[in-house]
């Protein structure tokens, strides 16, 4: 059949064959818009996840930002004393007094936990071993919060650091034992334990 004759007999009802291509048209057509929907729809949310990504960066930076200034001044005071240079009662209870309450806002559970046990201990007149156990336990839990969550440092690099004879000392060389057997073979008992 001719090109004007196939015209003339879809323009009179004559023949159906003109249906067959145009529906495969309109099928072929109707898959392109819904696919263009689809990825405008799809564009849409990578870019809402996008930016909601980059929102919980940033929160999560001021955050850490945040607990870095917490951290700072209470590491800064215990090094102080560490080295001898003891400040007045008055600023070491303001800067105590201050960093527990920023701790307690921005520190993780363990850092408020092993800050609460060290000050408990100081109002308790520990044996130097304990105390210097549980600064170490302070500090780790507070280098664990600041982004290194699985630290393999133990108590004794930490405080070797600041003690030279460390590992001869001896009351120093159970400091990474447990706890409880650290405070029998001192015969000191935990505060937080006596309930």
């Amino acid at each position: 059949m001719e090109y004007g004759a196939a015209l003339e007999a879809a323009a009179t009802g004559g023949s159906g064959a003109w249906k067959l291509p145009l529906a495969l048209a309109m099928v072929s057509g109707l898959a392109s818009i819904v696919a263009a929907v689809i990825a405008a729809r799809s564009a849409r949310g990578a870019k809402r996840a996008e930016i909601d990504a980059q929102h919980i960066r940033d929160l999560e930076s001021r955050i850490a930002e945040k607990k870095y200034e917490t951290y700072r001044p209470m590491i800064n005071l215990f090094r102080d004393i560490l080295d001898r240079h003891h400040p007045e009662e008055q600023e070491l209870r303001e800067r105590i007094s201050e960093f527990s309450t920023w701790v307690s806002i921005f520190g993780s559970d363990d850092a408020v936990k092993a800050f609460h046990n060290f000050m408990q201990a100081a109002y308790a007149d520990p044996p130097p071993a304990i105390l210097m156990r549980l600064y170490a336990d302070f500090v780790i839990a507070a280098r664990r919060d600041l982004g290194y969550p699985n630290t393999g440092i133990n108590r004794k690099h930490f405080l070797g650091m600041r003690i030279n004879d460390i590992y001869e000392h001896p009351l120093l060389q159970g400091v990474d034992e447990p706890f409880d057997e650290l405070c029998r073979e001192h015969g000191w008992h935990a505060p937080w334990r006596q309930m």
